[in-house]
């Protein structure tokens, strides 16, 4: 671990090869690794620098920035425990001191709280581009499962904390899927009605899974800002609430203006989505912030609908297990069966391969024996010849069997293979 407590170390191993790369050395996670970096302040590569390390034109390398005056470097055994300044710790149980904490609750030293995960997503959304709309859109994709607009983030920042601090002390544990656990996604409805209209320009998706996860079951959650559909206006480049429009089309004293522009803008109020990540068309369960309840006074029933899923998920797993076992089985009976006909089909054409190379020497032994019995007739004819042409013609004659010399058919016979020989 001298890695994660030296930060030049650090700073060189990162920039020496690919963070999965980097992350496996390290045995710890890629989302561990990160964490690390942002506490440190070391710079990461962008998305595509190793693609164009491999083109031989990747950018300079930036220089590792110093410490501020206020900043120090604690060990990665505390790092994992670490939270963000801005996060408000929790306050200290009232429970007696001969009491036993409860195992589930605490956090590995190797592994990431979500407020570690949030900052580091937060981070790489600051740098994003920025929609029509105001949404974010990152290029590096590998982040929590939350589209938010830019005037949103801080909203979102402080109703996620909470929802991560009090998941992670009821047990859970805040984490980006692997790809290797082929999660599903479910996608989530920007709108306040809660259709699945296309929204223009549309929302990003994550290439991993957001869950929080139990007792080896894991629930997958996302987070949107809504939009409503309001009479904007384009402000150097996107579109913004035209106030005075709202104000004019609404009301007894409404005016009717003819055409105006209205477009699907984000509103400040989110919409937040559990949903079972084993199955396309499984469990799920949404909550959504309206203008009198707030999504933070939602999580301990969140949180309590996400601990009522768990026994609904197990049931998942167990049945994608089945599926997979009968899938197993299946694929197993079709490559029986398909051996099965494979091996006819060499059989057979072994034999017919067998029988029409036979049929081509028996054609190449009638061949050879018209030719011998050409020269042998010749031979004889030649010798009723006078003396001087029969020179002249046996010397042709050689020639010519010189010629038409080449692999007899009992040559061939030889090389012939039976369909036994051929299977081998």
């Amino acid at each position: 671990m001298q890695y994660l407590d030296d930060r030049k170390s650090l700073y060189q191993l990162i920039w020496s090869k690919p963070v999965n790369e980097a992350a496996s050395e390290l045995s710890i996670t890629e989302q561990a690794l990160i964490a690390r970096c942002i506490e440190l302040r070391i710079p990461r590569p962008m998305a595509g620098y190793w693609r164009a390390v491999a083109r031989n034109n990747a950018p300079s390398i930036p220089p590792l920035p110093p410490l501020k005056a206020n900043e120090s470097i604690s060990s990665f055994s505390q790092a994992g425990l670490s939270q963000h300044p801005s996060v408000v710790k929790d306050k200290p149980s009232r429970s007696s001191n001969n009491a036993k904490p409860d195992a589930r609750r605490k956090t590995p030293s190797h592994s990431v709280t979500g407020a570690q995960l949030f900052f580091a997503a937060k981070e790489i959304l600051l740098k994003a581009q920025i929609t029509q709309l105001g949404y974010y859109k990152p290029t590096k994709r590998k982040l929590l499962d939350v589209n938010v607009s830019d005037t949103g983030l801080n909203d979102a920042e402080a109703f996620l904390l909470k929802f991560f601090a009090t998941a992670e002390r009821s047990g859970f544990r805040v984490r980006l899927a692997e790809m290797r656990e082929s999660f599903y996604r479910r996608d989530i409805s920007a709108f306040e009605e809660g259709g699945r209209d296309f929204l223009y320009p549309s929302l990003w998706k994550p290439t991993n899974e957001s869950v929080i996860s139990l007792d080896g079951i894991s629930v997958g959650f996302s987070l949107v800002e809504m939009v409503e559909y309001v009479p904007a206006k384009r402000v150097k480049g996107r579109y913004v609430r035209d106030e005075k429009m709202i104000s004019w089309s609404r009301g007894k004293n409404s005016a009717q203006l003819g055409y105006y522009s209205r477009h699907h803008i984000p509103c400040g109020r989110f919409r937040l989505q559990l949903y079972s990540p084993y199955e396309q068309e499984g469990w799920y369960q949404v909550f959504t912030q309206t203008k009198t309840c707030g999504l933070i006074s939602q999580i301990p029933k969140i949180i309590k609908a996400a601990q009522s899923a768990l026994p609904v998920l197990k049931n998942e797993i167990q049945a994608q297990k089945e599926r997979a076992e009968a899938h197993r089985l299946r694929m197993e009976q079709q490559m029986i069966e398909y051996k099965k006909r494979e091996a006819i089909r060499k059989r057979e054409e072994a034999h017919k391969a067998s029988v029409n190379e036979l049929q081509g020497i028996m054609a190449k032994w009638a061949e050879d024996m018209r030719v011998e019995q050409f020269f042998r007739d010749a031979e004889r004819d030649i010798e009723k010849c006078d003396a001087v042409l029969q020179d002249q013609l046996r010397e042709r004659l050689r020639a010519a069997r010189g010629f038409m010399q080449g692999e007899t058919a009992l040559q061939r016979l030889l090389k012939w293979r039976t369909p036994d020989e051929r299977l081998k």
